[in-house]
């Protein structure tokens, strides 16, 4: 190999661009020479200013990295202008990027999904997902939901994973294209089966509910294990729930405890409340209502409305925590903020009855009457005795605070596609 090189060399320093790129190339893997990524950089601007569209466009790639050479995003743009001149789909799809995130240039969507157009017809499968992206969100056009799924399709054909998982996502739910939980399973499959977590994760979804496959625990089970396995924490967190229930495995509390912790390390919210609850109940570990309250509180923090509502009824109650309506009462309103109905109820009885706040009836009716559309009969008890308590005026300001609050809850999204 040492003749190999040296030849390369050789030929390199007297201008041969393809020495230049193989050289470049031995330098970048340590192929037959220690790896030296500042001499791979070296030799890719000597074939790159010679004109090389290949070296342009990797040269452009390693300033965005910072591979060998200092990061340095408006230089990439630079070589990437130059390659993608030369109709380079790789340099292309990242001059794409870099206008997508102003990197090195100011951002630009629409001037990023030109580019994705141009390296997505020369067959990028990066770029045709970018543009699934981007047509799915209205980044830089119009969104487009038939031309997003269509895009999506062409890069799950090349074996795109994301690709794969989106396209599943939006016939999932019929999003610019006819619903098929049949086919969103398909392609879950063909992602999961390349080990993507989340298509695996989705999957085991599938399996366990019986959307377009018969319904079965144990696959949900195997496939949020695989999931879980490479700290996917939506996985860890379900994997959990699954030995909690005994759901497809034998059910051990201990795992679920393990699986919880896990999730519960990665800040998942979620898997923080359960761990609440199973140092309440003494599942899996010894009971420990100050552990509880615990991970209550980091629940709670991480904006789970389950667990704001319950830190709230540990504060009102003095349970593993010294009583304090006032903290109580702000913890009930971030839940019912967020459309909980316990809390909402159990907010209007404290502002009813002076409990942590002012007493205040509007306030009360107010919560209480979004509350009461739960249907749930003892709070609708509660709300006609609190209706009496205010006139005409004091209900329609009652009124129009509770279409406010719930305008709010009511306008977060539920789905979203990954990039």
């Amino acid at each position: 190999m040492s003749l190999d090189v040296s030849t390369l060399t050789r030929e390199a320093s007297a201008g041969d661009i393809e020495a230049q790129l193989q050289l470049a190339d031995l330098y970048e893997t340590g192929f037959g020479v220690p790896t030296d990524r500042g001499q791979a950089a070296y030799w890719y601007r000597q074939a790159a200013e010679l004109g090389s569209a290949k070296a342009q466009s990797t040269l452009g790639q390693m300033y965005i990295r910072g591979i060998g050479v200092p990061e340095d995003y408006s230089e990439a743009v630079v070589w990437l202008r130059k390659a993608a001149g030369q109709q380079d789909a790789v340099a292309e799809a990242n001059l794409a990027w870099c206008y997508q995130q102003g990197l090195g240039v100011e951002s630009d969507l629409a001037e990023a999904l030109s580019w994705y157009l141009k390296s997505a017809k020369s067959g990028h499968a990066g770029s045709r997902y970018n543009l699934g992206y981007m047509y799915s969100n209205g980044l830089g056009t119009e969104r487009n939901d038939a031309e997003a799924v269509a895009w999506y399709n062409k890069a799950a054909e090349q074996g795109h994973m994301k690709a794969q998982l989106n396209v599943g996502l939006m016939y999932a739910i019929g999003q610019g294209v006819e619903k098929s939980e049949e086919k969103a399973v398909e392609c879950y499959r063909k992602a999961a089966e390349q080990g993507y977590d989340k298509a695996q994760y989705n999957l085991a979804l599938m399996y366990a509910g019986g959307h377009g496959v018969k319904q079965d625990d144990k696959v949900a089970a195997e496939w949020q294990t695989k999931a879980a396995m490479q700290g996917y924490a939506r996985a860890e967190f379900n994997l959990g729930l699954l030995y909690s229930y005994g759901l497809g495995v034998e059910q051990d509390y201990d795992k679920a405890v393990e699986w919880f912790t896990r999730a519960s390390q990665q800040r998942y919210a979620k898997a923080d409340y359960q761990l609440g609850k199973m140092y309440a109940d003494g599942l899996g570990v010894s009971a420990n209502e100050i552990e509880s309250a615990k991970y209550y509180q980091l629940a709670a923090e991480g904006g789970y409305s389950r667990a704001q509502y319950r830190l709230g009824r540990l504060y009102l109650d003095g349970y593993g925590l010294q009583r304090n309506d006032g903290i109580a009462c702000q913890w009930f309103e971030k839940a019912a903020m967020q459309g909980y109905v316990k809390a909402q109820y159990i907010l209007g009885v404290c502002y009813a009855r002076g409990l942590g706040v002012l007493k205040d009836y509007v306030m009360a009716h107010a919560w209480l009457s979004l509350a009461s559309q739960s249907g749930d009969d003892f709070v609708q008890k509660i709300f006609s005795k609190v209706k009496k308590k205010v006139n005409e005026e004091e209900k329609a300001e009652a009124n129009r605070l509770a279409q406010e609050w719930q305008a709010v809850y009511q306008s977060h999204p539920t789905m979203k596609v990954n990039q």
